[in-house]
């Protein structure tokens, strides 16, 4: 065969050539990082063939000048994609979504960072361009003509492409509706709660393309009206009073907050039978203050959306994650301003870092490192995500030991998740033959029981290892379990059970000091905790807290707003309840006294209805257009200067 002729069936082999190795990079990509490796590989080499096809096939009808331009520049733009992807997985545990390309003009701050990451394997994500350019010159030295590609044949070539696109896709599609008997779209994948399990299945580029076309289809500029509604917000805010009694009596102490799975504060000082089901937490709850009328906010992200809330004292958002669709935003998170302070701030939890994006969204709240799986052991893979809480905690407490004072710590559990599978030998809640419990509530009773006991033993080991003397320790649960138990035990409430089933407990011991213990009934919710927390040692909060200090508030008051809707549903207040219609419409809504269910006249839940949804309006504004600022005096971002990624 002539040299020549070789090369006239370029225009078909080095595309197919690019795609086979696009699949190869896919699939390695995932082994060598170890991200469900070879779990999925039914799914993600048809899906990365296909994605594959739609990148490199359209070379196979171009002229040759324009067919190897082309090749050039997307096998580049895909080799800079994985080599990204990699290096920053190889650092924080996530993948860099399509917001963070707003910031690569601080890539030169990590640049060090980047140089002590380089792997021999990057070179292998680096092939195409090369190839692409060595056929470009073998082409040239071969001074053959570039065949003429007949129109039908580029028709009949089109079709088959798409064809192959489009199988690649039905066979994922069809294999997640086999395995969760429900419908699946492409773009839902970008909602999933572990980004590793998108990645696996579909590949770093397409869960890269979701999360572009996400970003890209949202609207990010404020508009006007946008801008008036905060203004007017502004305007008028409720000023609350200075916090004269308990600001700063924790000065320098260290922060370690608890957030415990699924607890209902229904639980809390309950039995069955003659057993406490939460002994360690009913003790803790009398030892310091314990608010026994807070309420987890959440919306779609559940637990994430607990520490969204918490952590920047800002309203989750009723359609999306703000962990998954604003995590590169601009934050003035309660880990920032600690940061800023002089604190060491971290974050644990037993799941893998990209569970609810955590490891992209961790560094814009302030938390200088965060641990996760695969910084801890497992000895016994047998409760939700394998960790269980008592060997978790017991890890946590010996790292917590070697951080450098003073230090924030946020330690969340997960034995208690849905469906509870705690092993026999691991369920000591000793329950009646005669309990009224379902399947379903019986082991989430002994998941909690279980929780409960390794929280007490956690809180030994600070006494032991001198921490708990030097601390603020927070324990409060990220949002309710769903199981009805505030009926199966009885607990007696007036409140509807649109609240009751979102109770949550909230408990702050602040060892040696004159705070008060016992249990204040105030309404409160996870908005408020970053300011009390502030307050306590003797932080101003930033003007973008929307919560408001326990501690000192004179008017508390509590919003639970639809997590479908988004709209205002309660305003609960010391001596009123608004609940709205399903309309929205104030007027056919009713106002009652929340301790009777008493009927009151509307005037007096007029202000506080107008007020909690102003202020829910305020909340989702700054977040999806990333203004915090606009709600303080000044734009800077709080601890800016000391956070190497966005």
């Amino acid at each position: 065969m002539p040299s020549g002729a070789v090369w006239r069936t370029e225009r078909i082999w080095l595309p197919a050539v690019l795609v086979a190795l696009f699949v190869a990079q896919n699939f390695l990509f995932n082994e060598w990082l170890s991200i469900y490796p070879g779990a999925f590989t039914g799914r993600l080499v048809p899906v990365a063939f296909s994605l594959g096809v739609i990148a490199f096939g359209p070379a196979v009808m171009l002229g040759r000048k324009s067919r190897f331009g082309y090749l050039t520049a997307v096998s580049s733009i895909l080799a800079l994609l994985f080599v990204s992807q990699y290096l920053y997985y190889s650092y924080y545990g996530g993948f860099l979504q399509a917001s963070a390309l707003l910031y690569a003009d601080e890539a030169g701050a990590v640049a060090g960072t980047i140089k002590k990451l380089l792997a021999p394997e990057l070179v292998f994500f680096i092939i195409g361009p090369f190839l692409v350019a060595v056929a470009a010159f073998l082409s040239r030295l071969s001074k053959q003509d570039d065949p003429v590609f007949p129109r039908a044949a580029k028709a009949r070539l089109s079709l088959v492409m798409l064809v192959i696109a489009f199988s690649g896709y039905a066979i994922l599609f069809n294999k997640e509706k086999a395995a969760a008997a429900g419908s699946a779209s492409l773009f839902e994948y970008s909602k999933l709660y572990d980004v590793n399990m998108m990645v696996a299945k579909t590949g770093v580029v397409n869960y890269f393309l979701v999360d572009a076309y996400n970003f890209i289809s949202k609207t990010h500029t404020a508009t006007p009206a946008d801008l008036q509604a905060i203004a007017d917000w502004k305007s008028s805010r409720r000023q609350e009073p200075s916090a004269e009694k308990s600001f700063g009596i924790a000065k320098g102490r260290n922060l370690i907050l608890i957030q415990v799975e699924s607890l209902d504060n229904s639980l809390i000082g309950k039995k069955v039978g003659d057993n406490e089901i939460t002994p360690n937490l009913n003790r803790l709850a009398k030892e310091g203050l314990y608010f026994d009328n807070y309420y987890a906010q959440v919306g779609p992200g559940n637990t994430a959306d607990a520490e969204f809330t918490t952590l920047n004292s800002l309203y989750p958002l009723s359609d999306e994650v703000a962990f998954v669709g604003y995590a590169n935003n601009s934050y003035q998170a309660l880990p920032a301003l600690l940061k800023q302070n002089g604190y060491q701030t971290y974050a644990l939890h037993g799941d893998v870092a990209s569970f609810w994006n955590r490891a992209n969204i961790y560094p814009n709240l302030g938390y200088g490192e965060w641990l996760s799986r695969q910084d801890f052991s497992v000895p016994r893979p047998v409760c939700f995500a394998e960790l269980c809480d008592g060997d978790f905690l017991e890890q946590s407490l010996d790292k917590m030991a070697t951080f450098k004072k003073p230090f924030m710590a946020t330690v969340i559990t997960l034995s208690s998740h849905t469906a509870f599978p705690l092993p026999p030998d691991m369920q000591t809640l000793k329950v009646p033959d005669d309990h009224r419990m379902d399947e379903y509530q019986w082991g989430y009773l002994q998941s909690i029981h279980y929780a409960d006991a390794s929280i007490g033993k956690f809180i030994e080991g600070l006494k032991q290892k001198g921490l708990y003397d030097d601390s603020v320790i927070v324990i409060f649960g990220d949002h309710g379990s769903l199981t009805g138990m505030e009926e199966v035990l009885g607990v007696n409430s007036r409140l509807p059970k649109s609240l009751t089933k979102n109770q949550v407990p909230l408990m702050i011991l602040v060892p040696g000091t004159k705070l008060t213990t016992g249990t204040d009934h105030d309404p409160a919710s996870h908005l408020d905790l970053y300011p009390t927390l502030s307050s306590l040692l003797g932080i101003q909060a930033p003007a973008s807290v929307l919560g408001q200090d326990l501690l000192a508030t004179e008017n508390p008051v509590m919003v639970r707003r639809s997590s479908v809707t988004g709209t205002v549903q309660e305003v609960l207040a010391r001596n009123t309840l608004y609940q709205s219609s399903s309309d929205g419409i104030f007027g056919n809504g009713s106002c009652t006294k929340p301790d009777t269910s008493a009927k009151l006249p509307s005037e007096e839940c007029k202000a506080s209805f107008a007020e909690a949804t102003a202020t829910t309006k305020v909340s989702d504004i700054v977040v999806r257009d990333n203004i915090l600022g606009s709600l303080s005096d000044s734009e800077k971002r709080i601890g800016d200067a000391d956070l190497t990624v966005r």
